[in-house]
């Protein structure tokens, strides 16, 4: 229920760095849902660049979620609310698994991406 209502909440805001971007849109939703906030060292960000960087200094997409989630499952094992690292055109993002779709931040709101193309899930 409380993902469904972030969900509707953020359907229709766009993508933008440091506010709802692949990353903080993973973690808004996890926080939506537990109630802890697992992005608070990452904030505080509002550039392409700025992003960049914290993911470089972590080695990576992959590797910063492992440091604040622990090591992934298969994302065959993820459910409702789960998030992953999918990529789509050639680059990887996180969103969260919503049943049959993964969904993330697009440039005019949220999309709905194919769980076929995750690589990773973490259980929330």
């Amino acid at each position: 229920m409380r993902l469904a209502e972030f969900a509707q909440q953020r359907a229709p805001m766009p993508f933008a760095w440091g506010k709802n971007d692949c990353c903080l849109f993973a973690a808004d939703a996890v926080l939506a849902m537990t109630g802890v906030d697992h992005a608070a060292q990452l904030r505080g960000y509002s550039t392409a660049l700025g992003a960049q960087r914290k993911i470089e200094v972590a080695g990576g997409l992959r590797d910063l979620v492992v440091q604040i989630l622990g090591e992934p499952v298969s994302p065959l094992m993820a459910a409702v609310g789960d998030v992953v690292l999918v990529e789509n055109e050639g680059r990887e993002l996180l969103a969260v698994c919503n049943g049959t779709s993964a969904i993330a931040p697009g440039p005019h709101g949220m999309v709905a991406l194919d769980m076929a193309a995750a690589l990773s899930a973490w259980k929330i």
